[in-house]
């Protein structure tokens, strides 16, 4: 790369920096951060990767992020408390997760280069730096951002190994992948999808899919096909090795397997068998177990909502139309532009694996979010900026360099618009960020990252400091919870048989409530339809980020 590049990615990449740095000051803890974090300076203190394994959570970038954390407790020989001092030590975890992105933007400028020339480098670098929902999500300490990131370095170097020897050509990319599933369980997918879509334009080329006379298709392509094949074997099973490895394990019994066994009829003849097995077969926790967490989530599915509509299992759509709401007005004009007038431009293996990935979100039943398809987002802006380089491959530098500041001007409007909270965008088509809750819950607008802006707004308009009922897990509301924690959702703990009875827990309170309480959350419990119609009946005074605030300190007892 010319100085000139190098220099414009570390440029993108201090001003990205410092657009997730200072808004994250502004957010409060995002769903997730609370288990991670416990679990993050809980595995670095005892070695143990046990919550994270029965959680179906992989441990690699809480790692990073929580390795200073460490560090830090080591140096001042005292152990932080999770709770007390859990604002404390997040912000460094969150400044940790920098690494990643700024792997991401190296490794897709990369690719971006491999595909398309110097030109698409400089393009896809201010894509992928000014993506809101890559913003937004880069403010935590989470682990999207991490796979993303190990993906597209896994794209860069299977693509330029694959003609070397064996430590380029398999060694190198079965450690990457290991790694990227040490990051996120979904790269054990999104990988072999990625491999494949590489692999069948050089098929093509090489006539894999056109047989001489007298040979069967099926034979042809097996025999042109077998060094894949053999490769992909043995990056799966360089991977298999790293993670299992990295993983590690307790070397203890699965309770579930015991209490199964434990629990089985005396008179069963394979008793005696299950149970010594249960109780001696400690090679327990470890990858497969979460492995085995995800895919039973998968197949299980996961509540959704989708235009305000709850959806037990989810829907095969969901994904698709998601992301027409989540991405910028930008890619999906340029999309829309080069299919229409350059169809050629984003034929390329990184528009093969774009249309691969988003192929497989049809099948995938945890629908929280779009984060959980940021590779295909990652692929999908790399895959643009190969075509608008291509199709300007005509223009005169000076030509390409005006296109460049248009770019760029275009693409950081909206993360200058959507600032500190990147999570909240929605593009103009559906009515921008203020009404992304009317279409989308979870993480991708409400994930309880609103406290700081809450109390603030209440602060600066005389308000007493809210009870809340919302999506989140800070511990600001959670050691606090008798006081400003409102669990309507929770019949433990709150006795709602119709909306009337919520009435009585929030007599005399101001109460705020998030937006995916009442928006973007399916029904979890019978007793929050009940709470969510009541609040749908009252008139807010008020509304942030991520709340709507009502105030029944002078509201008459209903008749």
């Amino acid at each position: 790369m010319r100085r000139f590049d190098v220099a414009w990615v570390v440029l993108w990449a201090a001003l990205s920096s410092a657009w997730c740095l200072t808004a994250a000051h502004d957010l409060s803890a995002a769903f997730d951060e609370w288990n991670n974090l416990r679990w993050g300076v809980t595995s670095w203190r005892t070695g143990s990767n046990y919550d994270f394994m029965r959680a179906g959570t992989m441990p690699l970038s809480s790692d990073v992020q929580y390795l200073p954390i460490h560090i830090w407790e080591w140096w001042r020989g005292e152990p932080f408390d999770p709770v007390r001092d859990f604002h404390t030590i997040l912000p460094y975890a969150r400044a940790m997760n920098l690494i990643f992105w700024w792997l991401l933007l190296g490794y897709g400028t990369a690719v971006a280069r491999t595909f398309g020339g110097p030109w698409a480098g400089r393009f896809a670098v201010v894509f992928l730096a000014t993506e809101p929902n890559f913003l937004g999500h880069n403010c935590f300490a989470l682990t999207d951002i991490s796979v993303t990131a190990m993906i597209l370095m896994f794209a860069y170097h299977y693509y330029h190994g694959r003609d070397a020897g064996r430590i380029r050509r398999w060694l190198i990319p079965g450690v990457i992948y290991g790694l990227a599933m040490a990051a996120k369980a979904s790269a054990l997918t999104f990988i072999p999808l990625l491999m494949l879509a590489f692999e069948v334009p050089r098929w093509w080329a090489a006539g894999a899919f056109s047989p001489p006379p007298g040979v069967g298709r099926v034979r042809h392509f097996w025999r042109a096909s077998s060094a894949f094949r053999w490769d992909l074997f043995k990056i799966l099973a360089v991977g298999t090795v790293v993670i299992w490895a990295y993983c590690g394990c307790d070397w203890k019994p699965q309770p579930s397997f015991v209490k199964l066994a434990d629990n089985m009829p005396e008179d069963n003849r394979w008793t005696p068998a299950v149970r010594w097995l249960a109780h001696n077969l400690k090679i327990f926790p470890n990858a497969g177990e979460a492995f085995a967490y995800q895919i039973k989530h998968n197949i299980r599915g996961h509540g959704s909502n989708l235009f305000g509509t709850g959806h037990v299992r989810g829907v095969w759509y969901y994904f698709p139309v998601a992301l027409s709401i989540k991405l910028t007005l930008p890619v999906l004009l340029l999309l829309a532009a080069l299919l229409l007038f350059r169809p050629r431009s984003v034929f390329s293996p990184l528009g093969l694996a774009a249309l691969l990935f988003l192929i497989f979100s049809l099948n995938c039943r945890v629908q929280i979010g779009v984060r959980l398809v940021f590779p295909l987002v990652a692929l999908l802006i790399l895959t643009l900026a190969t075509g608008l380089a291509r199709a300007t491959a005509e223009w005169s530098p000076r030509a390409r360099a005006v296109l460049l500041g248009v770019v760029v001007a275009w693409c950081a409007y909206p993360a200058l618009q959507v600032w500190p909270d990147g999570l909240r965008y929605s593009n103009e088509l559906w009515g921008g960020p203020e009404n992304t809750y009317k279409y989308l819950g979870d993480s991708n607008y409400d994930w309880g990252q609103g406290l700081k802006d809450l109390d603030r707004w209440t602060a600066d308009q005389g308000l007493p400091e809210a009870v809340v009922w919302y999506y989140g897990m800070d511990p600001v509301i959670r050691r606090d919870s008798d006081r400003r924690l409102l669990a309507l959702h929770n019949g433990k703990v709150c006795d709602i048989q119709s909306p009337a009875d919520t009435w009585k827990y929030v007599r005399g309170k101001v109460v705020a409530v998030g937006f995916t309480m009442l928006y973007g959350c399916p029904p979890i419990t019978p007793t929050m339809p009940y709470a969510v119609e009541f609040f749908h009946g009252q008139q807010p005074v008020g509304r942030t980020r991520s709340f709507l605030v009502y105030d029944f300190r002078n509201v008459p007892d209903p008749p």
